[in-house]
């Protein structure tokens, strides 16, 4: 896979209209402490939100270490407000494809269009620069919100992972997957600049 050099070395920031993707560092550790303090906005997440500053802190240190991963902070253009995060997570060049998830945003900014541009740059950037074949989602299959989101950009639903992950409060979930594929990508890229448009 021909991925784009430095990609690992966080160095790629993604900029759309409203927000703009920077690798996530340290910096970014404040803002999100003040949006990722509310308990239900993590309750299909593998963790639960963050309880003080200092756990911002350690989530944003093993975000960037986790392997085979790219964190990036979601920022708001107009006032550079830190209003969320997302990642990909298990890239495999070797197969040319990844996925993208663990993608949250504080409560101003849900339903608001932000999820749907941050999708629309991450998959773009995937398909247009790192010549992915395939990026995959998985949701929680009890969290129905997020599975309406996927199928309402485009993302084709495979199947379900049965006992896929144990979770908070050991919950032993079932995760439902999705995907998109590169000869799928320009319909989707027309579907999710549609959706923008009519936010």
């Amino acid at each position: 896979m021909n991925m784009v050099p430095g990609l690992g070395s966080g160095s790629t920031v993604l900029r759309g209209e409203r927000v703009r993707l920077e690798p996530l560092s340290q910096a970014h550790a404040q803002g999100l402490f003040l949006r990722g303090g509310h308990a239900p906005d993590w309750a299909f997440m593998p963790r639960g939100c963050f309880i003080d500053l200092a756990d911002a802190r350690q989530w944003v240190d093993e975000a960037m270490s986790a392997p085979g991963e790219q964190p990036w902070a979601i920022v708001e253009n107009a006032k550079g407000k830190i209003v969320g995060s997302t990642r990909y997570l298990n890239m495999l060049p070797e197969h040319r494809s990844l996925e993208i998830g663990w993608t949250w945003l504080g409560q101003e900014w849900q339903r608001t269009g932000v999820n749907t541009e941050a999708k629309a740059l991450l998959l773009a950037h995937a398909f247009e620069r790192l010549r992915c074949l395939r990026v995959e989602f998985k949701a929680d299959a009890r969290n129905l919100r997020s599975q309406r989101a996927l199928e309402r950009i485009g993302a084709i639903r495979e199947g379900v992972l049965r006992k896929h992950r144990i979770v908070q409060n050991d919950v032993s979930r079932d995760s439902v997957y999705f995907s998109v594929i590169d000869t799928e990508w320009l319909a989707v890229k027309r579907r999710l600049a549609q959706l923008s448009e009519g936010r």
